[in-house]
């Protein structure tokens, strides 16, 4: 039965996160005209799930901090319940928020019902050095990071594209070419191997074929 509902509750998290978050990293595409909606979405969906791989792979320290170890005791993050109450909490307020068109993270989310979690399950009650030092400075400090590296490296991009004369009309086609002139000495089956070769060219938006 807790196997079941391990499975079922996962699930839902999982669709929750991927109703809200999927196309957070492509909206920007879609936005400015670059991709259709479809394409954008197609991306989405395998950049989240080569993500999710990358995932399970790498961030095994970040799975154990939302497993509730540190915040809660360790009885505490061990019992079933505490995870399924956690990852249902979550689902269900990222699922609500998303209908309702409110703005939404899954992380604030997860870190909500953790929060809630542990004050009703845990007898001590939850550490609040582990939550501001382990949650809350990270995801008060990330936004500013990377508003500050961006708007570091953000001029020197800016600067290379325009010595590179990229601009909003360049295109890159990519296709093949028809060689004209080959080497001599080739049988038939050769020659016609090289006659049409991969090809890239950069050009405006007018001329690109």
């Amino acid at each position: 039965m807790i196997l079941t509902l391990t499975i079922a509750i996962g699930a839902l998290l999982a669709y929750a996160n991927g109703a809200n978050d999927n196309f957070k990293g492509v909206a920007t595409l879609f936005g400015s005209g670059i991709a259709s909606y479809r394409a954008s979405l197609i991306w989405a969906t395998l950049t989240t799930g080569l993500g999710s791989i990358a995932a399970l792979l790498l961030a095994g320290k970040l799975l154990a901090a939302f497993s509730g170890n540190g915040l809660v005791p360790a009885q505490t993050a061990a019992m079933p319940s505490f995870s399924l109450s956690v990852a249902l909490a979550a689902g269900a307020t990222v699922l609500l928020a998303t209908r309702l068109s409110f703005p939404i993270s899954t992380t604030h989310a997860l870190l909500g019902a953790l929060v809630g979690a542990g004050w009703l399950t845990s007898p001590s009650g939850i550490d609040f050095g582990t939550l501001a030092n382990g949650f809350v400075l990270p995801l008060l400090t990330s936004p500013l990071i990377a508003i500050a590296v961006t708007i570091s490296i953000y001029p020197l991009f800016a600067y290379l594209r325009r010595r590179s004369g990229v601009n909003h009309e360049t295109c890159i086609c990519v296709g093949t070419e028809i060689v004209h002139v080959m080497p001599g000495r080739l049988d038939a089956v050769q020659a016609m191997a090289l006659a049409r070769l991969p090809s890239a060219s950069i050009a405006d938006e007018a001329t690109c074929p």
